[in-house]
């Protein structure tokens, strides 16, 4: 906006030395003075309320909450993304007005929850860093977690099971207000060795193996031909010789 600060109607040649001036000049300059000075602080008092900051003005709380505003053509350099621990739990919910990096350990089987995505049309992710103390502790999500999911090891029916204990690495995204989430697993023990140390004690396998799993032990190598459903043979082995 234009400032309303006019400084030509302050007459700085006034008063006139060596000579009587009349006083109506020093009302004037007085009045204009004044004057000028309101629109100062109104226009200050604007800006304090509207800009971003580096650092809180003195007596106030930094808050550089953009309000949901475009912010475009900018070179970002150096950014971090705001990280909430989290307390492992049955039900977590991930509050994405809580950052945008989130993490827990699992301490029993969890189901997962989202909240406060933004409005239809603005794109936004979180990331889970998820901690699988035990590979009994499933993760189960929402119905709107339902792109994406076939790319998840050990994923069936809105259940993940984790074939090893460890850390997993999950990107959740929606544009939707989440009502349709996208999954995708970035790291974890059977995505950064391609395939999970374990032992199957069976060959009808467990809840959440799906076909085209892999596994070994010091003995054999395991592939997994088909979905878990409790009774079917789905996984086969070969024994590992030199």
């Amino acid at each position: 906006m234009a400032s309303s600060i006019n400084t030509t109607n302050i007459d700085g040649t006034f008063p006139v030395a060596g000579q009587d001036n009349s006083s109506q000049g020093f009302r004037d300059n007085f009045t204009n003075v004044k004057t000028n000075l309101g629109y100062a602080k109104t226009e200050i008092e604007d800006l304090q309320t509207k800009v971003v900051l580096k650092s809180a003005l003195t007596g106030t709380t930094l808050d550089n909450d953009m309000g949901g505003n475009t912010i475009y053509n900018v070179e970002l350099n150096r950014t971090t993304k705001t990280k909430n621990s989290l307390t492992g739990a049955s039900t977590v919910t991930l509050n994405y007005q809580s950052g945008a990096y989130q993490a827990f350990t699992t301490t029993v089987a969890t189901t997962l929850g989202f909240s406060n995505w933004p409005a239809t049309g603005k794109y936004a992710e979180i990331d889970l860093m998820v901690n699988v103390a035990d590979v009994t502790h499933t993760l189960t999500l929402p119905a709107a977690v339902s792109i994406g999911t076939d790319g998840i090891p050990g994923y069936s029916s809105n259940v993940i099971t984790f074939s090893a204990a460890g850390y997993y690495l999950l990107r959740f995204s929606s544009d939707d207000n989440g009502s349709t989430i996208t999954i995708q697993m970035l790291s974890g023990p059977q995505v950064a060795k391609g395939l999970a140390y374990r032992t199957i004690s069976t060959n009808t396998g467990q809840a959440g193996d799906t076909a085209g799993m892999v596994a070994y032990d010091a003995s054999y190598l395991y592939v997994c031909t088909a979905n878990y459903d409790g009774s079917t043979a789905i996984w086969t082995r070969t024994s590992l010789t030199w």
